[in-house]
């Protein structure tokens, strides 16, 4: 790739206050600065403004703009987001409150076109930074490159995996099972072949992006280092689309979960369309990749514990007899 190819940053903003920051810091990062190109979905409250006007008038950034009240939620976002992308080589898909590394952008180059595959992806579950009262800015180093468990998983028909840290990663390179929301880097093309399902909603939204990915062809790993962080909330979690209330929440709960049943089910008669599975690999496939069965609700202990793809979990049935509820796993470390 040239050294000047472009990188499409992808941000679905909600009102959020630190959105300004995050794009000042972006550029200020980069080695490359004008090789990016921006695409926002702004919702915005109306009655807490934020000036965005510096951003506005440059040409490398391009806005869609709604308001809190006519958003249905950050996948439906992100999908508008994805539509704003005009063949830059890359793609980085960030949350709206980030810091990065100097020569960021260079970097991600360079770790993605090292990796042993065409089509990867880079994700990690981004560590935390804050900055204190002083404005001193803190970071979480002692994460390392973290992996991603499985943190919960209600075994009822609800159920869904829930993705939270895991250990420092020691693999080179790092393989990943999951796509993480607020930090996937991989080549522009990402945004049409595995555009967010607008139906998603929270719960659910990046398992529906990885199985979908994977089924594409893409294959997972984490970043050899951190280059963009997370801000850790301290004085509370940011606005968010369930602010719209209760009714509101279960309604698009429920019409996501549905749809994320269907794609799970979908063994046998995979999900086509554009929001359905890719024709490369099968959901059966993922299953192996990831140690998890989504029919029987088991997962192998790797998946509970972060550890990696080697470069499969699954190797022999003696690993499928492996494989236990969340609630059974859990039972057995506390019973240690």
């Amino acid at each position: 790739m040239s050294p000047d190819a472009q990188i499409f940053v992808a941000i679905a903003a909600y009102t959020d206050p630190e959105l300004p920051r995050t794009l000042e810091d972006a550029l200020a990062t980069a080695a490359a600065p004008n090789r990016l190109r921006f695409g926002i979905c702004w919702q915005a409250d109306r009655s807490s403004p934020i000036d965005l006007g510096r951003f506005r008038r440059d040409a490398r950034f391009r806005f869609f703009d709604t308001t809190i009240q006519e958003s249905l939620g950050g996948p439906w976002a992100r999908n508008i987001v994805q539509s704003m992308w005009r063949g830059e080589a890359y793609t980085l898909q960030v949350d709206s409150h980030m810091k990065f590394e100097p020569d960021w952008d260079s970097r991600l180059i360079e770790m993605l076109e090292s990796l042993p595959s065409e089509k990867a992806i880079l994700s990690v579950n981004s560590p935390l930074f804050w900055y204190d009262q002083d404005g001193e800015l803190h970071r979480r180093f002692d994460m390392g490159v973290p992996t991603t468990k499985v943190s919960a998983w209600n075994s009822g028909p609800e159920g869904v995996p829930w993705f939270d840290f895991g250990p420092p990663n020691t693999q080179n390179p790092g393989r990943t099972r999951f796509v993480n929301g607020n930090f996937a880097f991989s080549r522009g093309i990402w945004n049409v072949e595995v555009p967010q399902d607008p139906v998603q909603y929270y719960w659910g939204e990046e398992l529906n992006v990885t199985i979908r990915s994977f089924t594409w062809g893409y294959d997972f790993f984490l970043p050899k280092e951190i280059v963009v962080w997370h801000l850790d909330h301290r004085n509370g979690p940011p606005r968010r689309h369930w602010e719209h209330g209760e009714d509101v929440v279960q309604r698009r709960n429920a019409e996501a979960l549905a749809r994320l049943r269907q794609l799970l089910s979908s063994h046998d008669s995979p999900v086509r369309g554009p929001y359905g599975c890719g024709s490369v690999r099968t959901l059966s496939d993922y299953e192996v990749y990831a140690g998890i069965d989504f029919r029987a609700g088991t997962a192998h202990p790797d998946v509970f514990t972060g550890v990696n793809p080697d470069p499969v979990t699954i190797r022999s049935e003696r690993d499928w007899r492996s494989c236990v509820t969340f609630e059974e796993f859990q039972r057995s470390v506390d019973s240690r």
